[in-house]
């Protein structure tokens, strides 16, 4: 992956590597001094702060610090060779001065119930967080259709693993009952009829019975349970909608975590990765924050979170407005908790929404992001026409950081160096945009290709199949269709000579804006070294722009 930048996003992460980091938050035993290492990713950084149910509203928030971003595992070593440490808020301001990469994570809603505090930790994610934002945005009725799949799903497990254990246990019964007669008369014979019994009861047939009964209890258990849990459901709703207001506990504690930690290393560059109720924590979070503030975020990876931004008052959809560019905001519209996008664009929600393509999968699964397809780089596979408004919403969204930035310099009126700036910011934006653009269009045009081929391919595979009811040979049929000028050049080689003169074109047009974007740079560096007082303007605009 060297040299690697995802056409999207820009930085050095496939969309496949981005999730792994995000399900990086559902680890078990994430401590402070937890170094982070993910799939093929590698070092992400060290667990430095956590937040866990500060004030009884059970989220979970990890901060990861890396003092040094841009650079290889290889060279994120101490004097000792390990891995540097955490740099936690109680490190000194000149430690947490020099962090550079901070990586933010929030976690989804917990479904474990095992342990008092995971069961506590549960209800509070669903019923005062999750149930309330989806009556506020789907109202009572909504709101039951969000929660019946997450109640059938559990009622329906607990059911079936409850039948099981007790089907078991009814096969043990009768094992010692019959060997604790024999025992009567001998007491090694009982036993070894007990063991023998016991071992019977576990052959595949006996096994594979107990799985038919347990499993259509549980579904018909579950049926039942949901029957009797939804009208509950939407009076609880509807309750919940006229007593808890919008934000829930958590989305405030949440942004109050985020402030916090740009407080606390204010040089950094902060990346947030959320999934299902973490994006909706890290969408009201971002909605909370000044301008300033917003500097220091970085690029935001969320997932199959429901849609909160039309519940935001207008000012705090501005301030995700403002960061639009930085927000990429990933839906699966066969997961439940998806919910509130429209089927295409990114209008009236947060961040660029990239619509993913993906497979049935089971529930449960499918909302702990399984069913989202990949092409062979992989990225993610888009909706059918979802592609060309998430190009031109990628357009769009990097021109708001020269549209921020000339709305900050306008102030007064522009001086000649806030106007040679601004020229150089909307030529290096004008020129990414293209190249971004254009790598857009060979990597789709590449997925094209290969779909394409592979149909041909499939077909051309027939040329030498002989009909069924005809009395020809191979070599006979290949020369009929031959006749009729279908051969393998006509169906896949054509197809291939089409789509690489395309590829080649697109090619020469990335070589040639890169050329050009090099250009620019180079301009505007020999621009800056004849002029001292305009490179220190650069710089303090530069980093009021990240």
């Amino acid at each position: 992956m060297d040299g690697y930048l995802n056409p999207i996003d820009g930085t050095g992460y496939t969309d496949r590597q981005n999730v792994d980091i995000a399900m990086f938050e559902y680890a078990k035993d994430i401590t402070v001094g937890k170094k982070a290492k993910v799939g093929d990713v590698g070092y992400i950084g060290t667990v430095s702060q956590i937040y866990d149910n500060v004030n009884g509203h059970e989220e979970q928030v990890y901060v990861l610090t890396n003092k040094e971003s841009g650079l290889t595992e290889a060279e994120i070593k101490d004097s000792n060779g390990s891995l540097r440490g955490a740099v936690p808020y109680s490190a000194s301001d000149a430690e947490r001065a020099q962090v550079q990469d901070v990586t933010v994570m929030m976690q989804g809603s917990q479904t474990k119930t095992h342990t008092p505090k995971l069961l506590h930790d549960t209800v509070t994610d669903w019923l005062p967080t999750d149930f309330v934002t989806a009556s506020h945005r789907l109202g009572p009725v909504g709101a039951v259709e969000y929660a019946t799949p997450f109640v059938y799903r559990h009622s329906k497990n607990i059911i079936t693993q409850k039948s099981r254990e007790e089907l078991d246990k009814a096969d043990r019964d009768v094992s010692n009952k019959i060997g604790n007669v024999v025992g009567i008369f001998n007491k090694d014979a009982g036993q070894a009829v007990k063991q023998s019994l016991n071992s019977l009861n576990k052959n595949p047939f006996n096994e594979l019975r107990k799985n038919v009964i347990s499993n259509l209890a549980g579904v018909s258990g579950g049926t039942f349970t949901t029957g009797i849990a939804a009208p509950n459901i939407m009076v609880a709703a509807s309750y919940l909608k006229q007593i808890q207001e919008f934000p829930p506990a958590q989305f405030k504690d949440a942004a109050k975590h985020l402030k916090e930690t740009i407080r606390k290393y204010p040089n950094a560059k902060i990346d947030l990765y959320g999934h299902s109720l973490g994006s909706m924590d890290i969408q009201y979070a971002l909605s909370t924050l000044t301008e300033e503030e917003m500097r220091h975020i970085g690029t935001v990876h969320i997932y199959n979170g429901p849609n909160i931004y039309p519940l935001l008052p207008k000012e705090q959809q501005a301030r995700l407005d403002s960061a639009k560019y930085k927000i990429f905001n990933h839906i699966d519209h066969k997961d439940i908790v998806s919910l509130g996008y429209s089927l295409s664009g990114s209008e009236n929600a947060a961040g660029i929404v990239h619509h993913i393509a993906t497979v049935e999968k089971e529930i449960g699964a499918q909302h702990m992001m399984e069913g989202y397809i990949y092409d062979k780089n992989k990225n993610f596979v888009l909706m059918d026409g979802t592609g060309k408004t998430t190009i031109k919403d990628t357009i769009k969204a990097n021109m708001i950081p020269y549209q921020n930035m000339k709305k900050y310099l306008s102030k007064g009126g522009f001086s000649t160096n806030e106007k040679i700036y601004l020229d150089s910011v909307q030529a290096q934006a004008t020129v990414q945009n293209l190249v971004n653009v254009i790598k857009l269009g060979y990597d789709t045009l590449q997925q094209a290709r290969d779909r394409v081929v592979s149909e041909a391919e499939k077909l051309a595979e027939q040329l030498e199949k002989v009909p069924e009811g005809f009395s020809l040979s191979p070599d006979e049929v290949t020369a009929a269709y031959q006749a009729g000028g279908a051969d393998y050049q006509s169906l896949v080689g054509s197809l291939q000579e089409h789509f690489e003169s395309r590829l080649s074109k697109f090619q020469m047009l990335l070589t040639i804006f890169e050329v050009l974007q090099g250009q620019i740079e180079a301009g505007i560096e020999q621009l800056l070294a004849k002029d001292q007082t305009l490179a220190g303007d650069f710089e303090q605009w530069n980093q009021i722009n990240q």
